[in-house]
């Protein structure tokens, strides 16, 4: 999977035939890692299902269930589900994010859930954050830059 090789990815998770037997942690990695390949494949519904089981059998790491429940909060965003997106990205924040790339996209798409919201002073500050963690990532960069030149013309 970090290969990009996700064909081959989601063949070795389809050779799990009980993951019920599995550990707690491994198994909480596995419907993670299938969550994120029903992603990938547009099954926005898998992937929430996926990614649930996998936050509630509790994360190994405290960054990866930062990053889990940035994507469910990503998945809230694109089904309109504006609060329930607003409190899952809050508490990816609060968990943790495994690096800046990520905090960016949180803080981005807090600033854009407090425009919808028609919360000005919020959404400046969230982008701000955004900002002064200097993403590189192209998709983040673009992102900023077309709130750039919106932002500066809202009040607040």
């Amino acid at each position: 999977m970090e290969s990009g090789n996700m064909e081959g990815a989601e063949k070795v998770l389809g050779t799990i035939r009980f993951p019920g037997l599995l550990y707690k942690p491994i198994r909480s990695v596995y419907y993670t890692l299938k969550g994120n390949i029903a992603m990938m494949k547009q099954d926005f519904d898998g992937a929430e299902k996926n990614m649930r089981k996998g936050l509630d059998l509790g994360m190994p790491m405290k960054e990866a269930e930062g990053a889990s429940l940035l994507q469910m909060g990503m998945l809230a965003m694109q089904r309109n589900d504006i609060r329930k997106a607003e409190g899952l990205i809050r508490q990816a924040l609060s968990k943790g994010l495994p690096d800046k790339e990520n905090q960016a996209a949180a803080y981005l798409q807090l600033c854009s859930i407090m425009m919808t919201k028609r919360e000005f002073r919020a959404a400046k500050e969230f982008f701000r954050k955004a900002k002064n963690l200097k993403p590189t990532t192209t998709q983040i960069v673009d992102q900023i830059k077309q709130i750039e030149k919106y932002i500066s013309r809202i009040p607040g």
